[in-house]
């Protein structure tokens, strides 16, 4: 059996903690390619994202509702071994796509099994790639091991907010990895870099420890913090 990935969750905040750069004052205080700096020496072979992100890459807008056609619930996925893999967590399909990679990087669709063959049929249209994760509910660690069935060994999390929270109380964050951000988003209302809505139990929390590994100022006075986690 292969072994599960190391989940490296990188992810950039203001010095409030909130999530939506938009929001964020003053002006520009992202420097430029700040985000793809960082990415670059992570050394990871693959990006997870949650639905809400993966809508931004998309450029479909909705497949038939119908299809004759039938699929099987097996894995539909790219070679193994690719320097890249680009996840999307949609369990649901409510993803149209309108293609099957991004910048050349394969996008693999982790579903339910009840996802409808009308959705199979447009992800097989639109050469996009996917994987079943659970029947009722997203098997986050049945995922991560498909993930490393590919040669995935590191893997990037990439949010949004609510995804990296389902991770994190899994407890199969490894790592946290903040550029911190000289700005201010000042108001209530905006999720924080991680959002989860179940019960607070702090005897359940999976992580029981958190080690500073790295720190470096950045440009533009951003502060790069590098975290272990040690968890249940």
């Amino acid at each position: 059996m292969s072994e599960t990935p190391y989940v490296l969750c990188h992810m950039t905040s203001s010095i409030d903690g909130r999530a939506l750069v938009p929001r964020w004052h003053p002006d520009g205080a992202v420097p430029d390619g700040l985000w793809g700096h960082a990415k670059s020496r992570l050394g990871v072979q693959g990006s997870i994202n949650g639905r809400i992100t993966g809508l931004e890459f998309a450029v479909g807008t909705q497949y038939p509702a119908d299809t004759d056609r039938s699929f099987p619930r097996t894995d539909h996925l790219p070679p193994a071994g690719l320097p890249d893999y680009r996840v999307v967590i949609d369990p649901h399909g409510a993803i149209a796509w309108g293609r099957g990679d991004v910048d050349g990087t394969p996008i693999v669709v982790a579903l339910l099994t009840s996802v409808p063959d009308s959705h199979l049929a447009g992800l097989h249209d639109d050469g996009v790639h996917y994987l079943f994760a659970g029947d009722t509910e997203i098997d986050l660690e049945v995922l991560l091991r498909k993930l490393g069935e590919l040669g995935i060994s590191r893997v990037r999390l990439g949010g949004g907010p609510t995804t990296t929270g389902a991770f994190l109380h899994a407890g199969l964050i490894d790592e946290i990895s903040l550029l911190l951000v000289p700005a201010l988003d000042g108001y209530s209302g905006s999720p924080t870099i991680v959002e989860h809505d179940g019960e607070r139990d702090a005897l359940q929390f999976p992580v029981t420890g958190i080690e500073l590994a790295a720190s470096e100022v950045l440009d533009g006075g951003v502060l790069w913090l590098r975290y272990r986690l040690t968890n249940r």
